[in-house]
């Protein structure tokens, strides 16, 4: 395995352990909020809530000890279900009838549950939704445990829902925008370019050049930098006299249907200057901004991805993850 195929597969795991850290603390973050919010008591979510997963399903959960799953079997049945229901021995349910049955209850909130959600859901209410003392385990005492649940229109957590957008939106993602800037200000103030010409003679993109220039006449910015100097080459075994190791790479990561096009620029010199230097577009001033791209050990800038990798991917997983629960926080309250 060659040092490109260990360095990737290093990154991927390390990836993976940032990425559900980030999630960890992002949702600890979220739910701190929800300590400002009470509940109301009006009991709608003991006599009406939804899951993504069948009455077989938490049965089957509910065998490997899942804790959620046995609080299910314990307390809720599923609408639609015959009075003799037992999650074990006869838990097969109609979702249509499941649908209909819920309906009779809050025909509002099954039906815009429905429509945020898909058809592939089911309703379950409480055996002790109608008694004035409660069993309270933690599925009725912590819900809504996530805060991407759809609720009630009335019930007291969507104000805790739109505070997480809030945060979200005014200091999450200003708090992104700060670090990146930060990384950005490190790169400028500390590394210099080496003038090795690899980020001249060996750019890449997932667009063939007519794409590219149809998204430069359609206004991309970026491809009208791009095609503005960058031209493709006449094919791949002029690209692997530059940097062999790294195609081959990149080759070996694509998927049967996906193609990667490489591009040179022919402004580049023998001694691997620039020769429009002074009317340079901006992507090659900013070149890299990106320490999570594949550079040159000879690079003058890959000690500085050395240096703030970690803190990259860190934002990248928590701009990955802000976007991911803005969108499934507003299609929860909206």
């Amino acid at each position: 395995m060659n040092c490109l195929k260990l360095e990737s597969k290093k990154n991927r795991v390390l990836f993976r352990e940032i990425f559900f850290k980030v999630k960890d603390d992002l949702l600890k973050r979220l739910n701190q909020l929800k300590i400002n919010y009470y509940c109301q008591r009006n009991k709608k979510c003991c006599k009406i809530r939804y899951l993504t997963i069948s009455a077989q399903e938490i049965n089957t959960l509910n065998l490997q000890n899942q804790e959620l799953a046995n609080d299910y079997t314990k307390l809720f049945i599923p609408y639609g279900a015959d009075d003799d229901f037992d999650y074990e021995k006869n838990n097969f349910i109609d979702i249509n009838k499941n649908h209909e049955e819920a309906k009779k209850i809050d025909n509002n909130y099954v039906t815009k549950i429905l429509d945020k959600l898909g058809k592939d859901v089911y309703f379950y209410y409480c055996k002790s939704a109608n008694e004035e003392k409660c069993n309270k385990t933690s599925i009725l005492c912590n819900y809504p445990t996530s805060v991407t649940s759809v609720l009630p229109d009335d019930c007291a957590y969507i104000n805790w829902q739109k505070h997480c957008l809030q945060e979200i939106n005014d200091n999450i993602q200003k708090e992104i925008l700060v670090k990146l800037e930060e990384i950005e200000d490190n790169r400028l103030e500390s590394y210099n370019c080496k003038c090795t010409g690899s980020c001249c003679k060996l750019a890449s993109s997932e667009f063939c050049y007519e794409e590219l220039k149809e998204k430069a006449a359609a206004g991309d910015n970026f491809a009208t930098q791009f095609t503005s100097v960058f031209i493709p080459y006449e094919n791949t075994e002029k690209v692997k006299e530059i940097f062999p190791e790294y195609i081959e790479f990149v080759q070996e990561k694509l998927d049967d249907d996906e193609k990667i096009y490489f591009y040179h620029c022919p402004h580049v010199t023998e001694q691997n200057l620039c020769s429009i230097y002074e009317e340079r577009p901006q992507i090659c001033r900013n070149f890299p901004n990106n320490p999570l791209s594949i550079l040159p050990r000879q690079c003058g800038f890959y000690e500085w991805k050395e240096e703030v990798y970690v803190a990259a991917l860190i934002l990248y997983a928590l701009i990955q993850l802000s976007e991911f629960y803005e969108d499934k926080i507003s299609l929860a309250v909206k």
